[in-house]
Parts: structure tokens; sequence; C-alpha cells
């Protein structure tokens, strides 16, 4: 199965193997991982490096290995490990989200605008959400922008925007900072899953984006 070619940028790596970001985010990082060892191997170095210079600052430690630490950061990651399994099914669900929702057969999905339904996770907070959204395929996201961050990643299938192409374990990050507007179509023949986290409210640039906006809101 190929590997991602979009990852989480190395500060939220970084972060995240520091125990320091949110829940919804930790979710989002830790499905990319279980699906990308480029990145699973970049956090066992944030770890490695993290654990060393807390043990540093606990005994004298000699000139320069400070700095020798953190130019390790410049270094290519190892190789993946040989024995690392495959998941059993190209659609399952990465382990993270199946220990919350089951396997993705079995996942109460509702409609919540044409094309487009959704499962909000019991996790999701006032200000952001967490949920599971189902794309038909062939469908396509009006142009919009973005009153906060907005994660995606793709669980099953696949779709194109202004960032690239985007299939199974591939994330996406978008801002209210964004230079361009975001758009995105869904490729054929199977349906997009992608877990999203997002802060804040999609902005519609056109009246079909407004409807389903509207809709997707009301869901």
């Amino acid at each position: 199965m190929p590997t991602p070619t979009h990852h989480p940028p190395d500060d939220l790596l970084a972060a995240y193997a520091a125990g320091i970001t949110e829940a919804g985010e930790e979710l989002w990082v830790a499905s990319h991982l279980s699906l990308c060892p480029a990145c699973l191997a970049g956090v066992e170095r944030f770890e490695t490096i993290g654990g060393a210079l807390v043990a540093g600052a606990a005994a004298d430690v000699e000139s320069g290995a400070l700095a020798r630490l953190l130019a390790r950061l410049d270094e290519p990651p190892p190789p993946p490990p040989a024995t690392a399994p495959p998941p059993t099914r190209p659609d399952d669900l990465p382990a993270p989200l199946r220990s919350l929702c089951g396997p993705l057969d079995r996942v109460p999905f509702r409609r919540v605008a044409p094309g487009i339904s959704r499962f909000d996770l019991a996790m999701s907070r006032p200000g952001q959400t967490v949920a599971l959204v189902a794309l038909q395929p062939s469908a396509w996201v009006p142009e919009h922008r973005h009153e906060g961050v907005e994660r995606a990643m793709v669980l099953t299938g696949g779709y194109s925007g202004d960032g690239g192409h985007f299939v199974r374990g591939d994330v996406e990050l978008r801002g209210p900072d964004d230079a361009h507007p975001h758009r995105q179509v869904i490729d054929p023949g199977e349906v997009c899953v992608v877990l999203a986290v997002e802060e804040g409210s999609k902005i519609p640039l056109s009246l079909p984006g407004r409807v389903m906006g509207w809709l997707f809101d009301r869901g």
C-alpha cells in the first residue's frame, strides 16, 4: 500500500511527542502515524531527544552536548521497522479511531447535505468538532475559507484541491490565513471518508456553498 505523501508539520509532531496536543489533534496525529512509518520514526526521534534533554538537565552535560542533540533533528529519519504489520484491510480505520467508533462499516453516519454524511465523535467540544465525514464519489465542496484551523486526514478514497491530491493517510491543514480559497473535488469510484478536526466554521464564497454550509451546520 502506498505511504502518505502529505504529512503534519514537524512542530506538530514534536508537540505530539511531548504530549501537549489537545484530544482531537492528538487523535488526528495518532491516526496518521498508524499509516505513516516515516512520521512515526520522526516522533520516536523527538521522544528520544526530549528524553535525552530531560536527562541532561538533571546531570552535568558536557560542553556542546545540547547542540549535538539539536543537530540530530536535521538527520534523516531511520528506515521504518521491517516488521511493522500492514492494516488488515485497505479500508480499515486506523487503530486509534477503531478504538473509539469500531470498524468503518459500522459507523452510524447521518446525511447532512447532498452527497455528504458525518459522524461526530464524543470528544467534540464547543469550538472544536471531531468527526468522520463521508463524501460521495465525484462530489465537490464549493470554494470556502476557514474561521479557524481545519485538519483533514483521508481514510478512504481521495480528493483533489489547490493543495494537491490527497489519498489514504494524507493530511491537510487549512486556516484563516491561507492565501487561496479551499475547494475539494472527490475522486470518482469510491466514497471518500475523512477524519476532520475543525475549529470554527467554513465561510462559503458562493450561493451553492452557502446552501451546503447551512445544511451542514443544521445536521
